[in-house]
């Protein structure tokens, strides 16, 4: 296999660095259009199979946005790169909330799904703990497992409800689901699967390049290759694979769909958490020693902070709102929970960048 080092080796240093600057971004950017591609192909798909657009909107938009995650942990996994792989699923995870949401609050109010208050966000809590647990002594294959079949159990359970409710069609728009309809099936096809090896091509190139820029700044500035590789997984990786849900959740606050943000972040969350996390470790367990004590002691707890702090926002709306004498009132965080969330997605960013030496 020809790997980016070989392939810039025989240039000048200054030259394999912007090379990698520019593979890191144009990785980013194929990661971003090409889960797009891959969503809007899905749901088309969908559609003309007439799936209950919850369904649709939890398996393939959940997994589509999430993918990017799970394709970067993996070959990191698989390439040695377990503090990376794990990092860019936690670091993934305080973006989704603190960024994403944050970004989304300031399109406009977020509005809370009661159900999500009684059953996703405190799921999404009790797996946060669990991997918390799980990692004091390291992370072996079995630990893995038990992530991915938590995450699964879930799953098949959020599936028999939605089957057992019977949701509507994918598309509320008749536009959208008339112009579904009318596309030729092997277009569809095309655009699903299409992006989804996209997907596949844009992680490799962004792996490759975060690579090399850790391993050329872990010499450079005597940090330790694994913190260097922790830096990068929770800012530039974090940041690159998070780009789909923060642009699905942005487009749908913008179509006065805030539901869809809300559900997309901690659909995802629970997947990185479940999936990218459980599958990066049984690619490659690593010991206790093999963890940078930053990914435990600080991302850890932060990402379980913004999980907390989701909720306590929740609630606390939740309390405002029947509080008040107005029937049918929804909960909702307005923009100033937005920039609360954005100031503190800027300090963790920070202070992962200053702090983390290894």
């Amino acid at each position: 296999m020809v790997t980016f080092e070989v392939l810039v080796s025989g240039l000048p240093v200054f030259a394999q660095w912007a090379t990698a600057g520019v593979l890191l971004l144009i990785g980013m950017w194929i990661l971003s259009k090409s889960a797009d591609l891959f969503v809007e192909g899905a749901v088309a798909l969908a559609t003309r199979l007439r799936m209950p657009a919850l369904l649709v909107g939890f398996i393939i938009v959940g997994f589509g946005t999430s993918a990017p995650e799970m394709l970067v942990s993996a070959l990191a996994a698989a390439q040695g790169m377990t503090p990376l792989s794990l990092g860019n699923a936690y670091g993934s995870n305080i973006t989704n909330v603190l960024l994403i949401l944050g970004a989304s609050m300031l399109v406009a109010p977020i509005v809370l799904n009661r159900v999500a208050l009684r059953r996703d966000i405190p799921f999404l809590l009790v797996l946060i703990v669990l991997a918390f647990i799980l990692g004091l002594n390291g992370f072996s294959r079995w630990d893995g497992i038990l992530l991915c079949v938590a995450f699964l159990a879930f799953l098949f359970w959020q599936i028999g409800i939605m089957l057992f409710q019977r949701g509507k069609l994918v598309c509320d728009d008749p536009e959208e689901q008339q112009a579904a309809v009318t596309r030729p099936m092997p277009i569809v096809c095309l655009q699903t699967f299409g992006g989804l090896a996209l997907l596949l091509l844009s992680s490799q190139v962004l792996v490759s390049a975060a690579q090399f820029i850790a391993e050329g700044a872990a010499a450079a500035a005597g940090i330790t290759p694994e913190a260097t590789q922790l830096i990068v997984g929770v800012t530039i990786v974090a940041l690159g694979t998070s780009l789909p849900e923060l642009m699905a959740s942005v487009s749908a606050m913008r179509h006065g769909q805030p539901d869809i943000a809300l559900g997309n972040v901690v659909g995802s969350n629970c997947f990185n958490l479940g999936i990218v996390a459980g599958i990066a470790i049984i690619i490659r367990p690593v010991q206790g020693a093999g963890i940078p004590p930053e990914l435990m002691w600080r991302d850890a707890l932060v990402m379980l902070g913004t999980a907390l702090l989701l909720a306590i926002c929740g609630y606390f709306a939740w309390w405002r709102m029947k509080r008040s004498a107005t029937s049918n009132q929804t909960i909702t965080l307005s923009r100033g929970y937005g920039i609360l969330f954005l100031v503190l997605w800027v300090a963790y960013t920070i202070v992962a960048v200053c702090f983390t030496r290894g």
